[in-house]
């Protein structure tokens, strides 16, 4: 067990390489930086697009010949680049979360065999532990992801499971349960293996996770499934152009917030982060998300609550969060989630710092949805986002 988790810890870790280190390769081939501190890569004096193998290394370069990092989607598969922009093979852990990729960098999903070991990602290519049940049949994951078999203590019991992983006898409750496409369809009220900067608690299904990476500042998800029932509100496509108006941050029916800062609403990034999200949407076979008046509303007052409240969680300082203002709107929902994030540099960025975060992407992928609201102020010195969802 500890060995398998090294494994993926070495392999994780040997792309060592940065831009910075690498030298021009002569007159016909050469990296150049930009203005905007994005990479290009000359062949015959002409920025290289599509993917390039550059020194053994796999790059990806847009239709503009900028380099890309981090997850890239491309003819329905998902690659990872680090931000030295090498293309990764095998495991690879982003934000806590482990992936793997195969030898053409494509990652993987379902049961992957590595090393010897059976591991089991979901979906979204996230590498599961604990007890799962995949397809109707359950089995249990160490905490390195490897699948276990024999006799297997549990908590305070001993189960047993067959040399396919599969329990047998006497069955322990799964922690998750996922569908012949490996997507999550359940998650019952059990305590789940936890890594050193996520953690998790399901009453229904409520996850938190935080954490950062060189390319964020903060990012944090929330997601929350219960048994109300759904109903119709208004939706919308436009927001109206930007305004400094504090009052139209407010929102009926819920408390009035101090104003110790002015906020201006960036709804032109709004707008920019909503069609971003749809593009990843549509190009996976998605649905797109249409804007709610509702949890637009919201998402501001959230995003305008953290910057005048001077705090950064899901769980506001009264102890409430944004579930709780949604009952007092009387918005119903079967499921809903959140997505909180901040920079002091650029409001479209923020779709990028939730882009990079398995959690964040899986909120804005999740087929389930199909309402959102996209609240972005600047105040304080901050760009603060939030995004709300539901069915």
């Amino acid at each position: 067990m500890k060995n398998a988790f090294l494994r993926k810890i070495i392999s994780a870790g040997v792309v060592m390489s940065t831009l910075g280190t690498l030298a021009p390769l002569g007159v016909s081939a050469q990296w150049k930086q930009s203005n905007d501190n994005t990479w290009s890569y000359l062949d015959c004096n002409r920025a290289v697009t599509g993917w390039k193998n550059i020194s053994g290394n796999w790059y990806c370069f847009d239709s503009n010949g900028k380099m890309k990092i981090g997850w890239i989607y491309d003819n329905g598969t998902w690659y990872y680049n680090t931000n030295s922009g090498a293309m990764q093979t095998g495991w690879v852990n982003v934000n806590g979360t482990w992936y793997y990729m195969d030898a053409n960098g494509s990652m993987k999903t379902g049961w992957i065999y590595s090393n010897g070991l059976w591991y089991y990602a979901d979906s979204t290519g996230a590498m599961q532990t604990g007890v799962v049940k995949v397809n109707g049949k359950t089995y249990y994951l160490n905490n390195s992801g490897a699948m276990q078999v024999g006799n297997v203590k549990i908590g305070n019991e001993t189960y047993t499971f067959a040399r396919n992983g599969q329990a047998i006898g006497n069955i322990p409750t799964a922690n998750k349960e996922f569908d012949s496409n490996n997507k999550l369809i359940k998650t019952n009220n059990t305590s789940t293996n936890s890594n050193s900067n996520s953690n998790s608690t399901t009453n229904n299904i409520s996850v938190s996770t935080g954490g950062s990476k060189t390319t964020t500042e903060n990012t944090k998800e929330d997601t929350k499934i219960t048994n109300n029932t759904s109903t119709t509100t208004s939706t919308s496509n436009s927001t109206g152009s930007n305004t400094n108006n504090n009052a139209s941050v407010a929102v009926s029916g819920l408390p009035a917030i101090s104003q110790k800062y002015s906020v201006t609403i960036q709804d032109s990034a709004e707008q920019t982060i909503l069609k971003l999200m749809n593009q990843k949407r549509v190009e996976a076979g998605l649905q797109p998300l249409t804007m709610d008046n509702t949890l637009l509303s919201v998402a501001r007052y959230k995003s305008d609550h953290m910057i005048q409240n001077n705090y950064f969680d899901h769980t506001n300082p009264d102890g409430t969060k944004w579930t709780t203002w949604l009952k007092a709107l009387g918005y119903n929902y079967t499921a809903t989630a959140e997505n909180i994030a901040y920079n002091s540099y650029d409001p479209v960025e923020l779709f990028n710092q939730w882009w990079n975060s398995s959690g964040h992407r899986q909120n804005m992928m999740n087929p389930s949805y199909t309402k959102v609201g996209v609240g972005v102020l600047y105040g304080n010195g901050k760009y603060m986002g939030t995004q709300e969802f539901s069915n």
